[in-house]
């Protein structure tokens, strides 16, 4: 590595791949590393020292809406082969977005390039028998829950635990559950509906229904919820009925969860992040009815659906997937646990437990660990 610079492709297709492939970049100049970046991906990476063959973040589709694309994301593969050939790049990076990025894999891997895939395609949630592929088609997987390298390592594939990128920057958040004080003179709930437009608009109605079901006869609630940014900001408040009086924090979902005695919260990632910060939560998500009778039950592989759950391995957080328009049950379920406090300590205390591997790893300096290896096993077979 110390002859030239190392020449590495890196591509992320969405937004949370694109900030944790640039917080990625910026650890390999820790280090000291000489790299030559070219790639696909967003503004992050852009900032970060990339030379982008195109923004594919901006044209940010999973799967089912890339299929309207078809056209465009066939001509880009064929420009990323071309790339690869003119530029044989040492490895490639693919983060995130396993449908399009095992299309990236194969090109590199038929091509002799070795390829690294950060954050696990979730195979063991659903359709399992995609595992050969990806043992055919990449070198390691950077895994960012802690019992999946046991699970890849079961199908043949190189798999290691590296952390969760979402907590790089955060461990100033990561408490006890002793530091975990809240106000108890009014209880205060956190409604989550997500930051994208689709999560909004299909669950923030619904947490306004929950909201009121929860007012009949106390008084003593207030309402918050959480903005990454003023435009996100924006939509949240536009959409806030006229009797309901819900606080927005500009400081993000940081700030409302360690204000919060419980939080509703969509289910994803943000459900590790309220959890690292001892904050209980009811999980809800929306998926039509019809679709998930006919597919999802059918095809899931797992017992549960909220990431916090599935690490548990039991349900310790209540879940409702799919929400099926359950505002009264969720709002029943919310008040009991409000109205034991033994219970919210408990699960305090649990939450906290349960996520401090997540968070006390660095992802970023262990994956760059893992590229820095595979460099040079690749450099020692020239």
């Amino acid at each position: 590595m110390a002859d030239r610079p190392v020449k590495v492709f890196i591509c992320a297709a969405e937004v949370s791949g694109d900030h944790h492939a640039a917080r990625l970049m910026r650890q390999f100049a820790r280090d000291g590393k000489q790299v030559s970046w070219t790639g696909l991906g967003g503004p992050a990476i852009k900032s970060a020292g990339a030379v982008m063959l195109d923004d594919l973040v901006s044209r940010s589709a999973m799967l089912i809406n890339a299929l309207g694309q078809v056209a465009y994301y066939w001509q880009l593969l064929g420009r990323v082969k071309q790339h690869l050939i003119a530029e044989k790049p040492d490895l490639v990076i693919t983060v995130d977005s396993p449908a399009w990025n095992i299309h990236i894999a194969k090109v590199a891997q038929k091509l002799g390039i070795p390829v690294m895939q950060y954050v696990a395609p979730q195979l063991w949630a659903w359709a399992p028998w995609r595992a050969g592929k990806w043992r055919k088609n990449a070198d390691a997987i950077a895994c960012i829950l802690p019992f999946e390298p046991e699970w890849f390592a079961r199908k043949g594939i190189k798999a290691e635990f590296v952390g969760h990128p979402i907590f790089d920057d955060r461990s100033e958040y990561i408490p006890s559950a002793e530091s975990v004080e809240r106000d108890r003179a009014v209880r205060v709930v956190a409604l989550l509906p997500g930051s994208r437009k689709q999560e909004i608009a299909r669950l923030w109605p619904a947490m306004f229904r929950i909201a009121r079901e929860m007012q009949r006869g106390n008084n003593d609630l207030k309402f918050i919820t959480a903005a990454p940014d003023e435009s996100t900001a924006a939509v949240l408040r536009a959409a806030i009925p006229a009797d309901l009086d819900i606080e927005i924090c500009t400081g993000g979902l940081v700030e409302a969860t360690t204000r919060a005695q419980l939080a509703i919260i969509a289910s994803g990632t943000a459900t590790l992040e309220t959890a690292v910060v001892g904050c209980p939560m009811i999980v809800i998500y929306h998926v039509p009815n019809w679709q998930w009778q006919m597919v999802g039950r059918h095809i899931l592989t797992v017992s549960h659906i909220s990431l916090v759950n599935i690490l548990a391995g039991k349900e310790l957080v209540p879940e409702y997937v799919p929400f099926n328009n359950r505002a009264e049950q969720v709002a029943r379920r919310a008040m009991e646990l409000l109205d034991s406090p033994a219970r919210l300590a408990r699960l305090r205390q649990e939450l906290i437990e349960l996520t401090r591997p997540l968070a006390q790893n660095k992802a970023s300096e262990n994956v760059a660990a893992m590229a820095y290896k595979m460099l040079a096993e690749s450099s020692n077979k020239r």
